[in-house]
């Protein structure tokens, strides 16, 4: 099972929806990084979560769902091909 899974914030100012890679822990919680995927947003910012520890098909699904006000470079972090 990976232990790789993503949080979803919405800028409370704009409404701009960020993603963020994560770490589930071993008690089961998720460890976000700092900056979202893009880097336009810290974790600390006026936000709100959306979701959290996702993996990566059921956070494809969630963005999908989110539409417009979805960061388009977090987002297609979601599509690339593992190399």
């Amino acid at each position: 099972m990976s232990k790789h899974v993503y949080i979803l914030r919405e800028r409370k100012e704009n409404g701009e929806l960020h993603l963020f890679a994560a770490n589930k822990t071993d008690e089961n919680e998720c460890r976000s990084q700092q900056k979202s995927i893009c880097g336009q947003m810290d974790i600390e910012e006026n936000s709100r979560t959306i979701f959290a520890c996702q993996p990566e098909d059921r956070a494809r699904t969630q963005c999908a769902k989110v539409g417009r006000k979805m960061c388009v470079n977090c987002v297609s972090h979601l599509y690339m091909d593992s190399i």
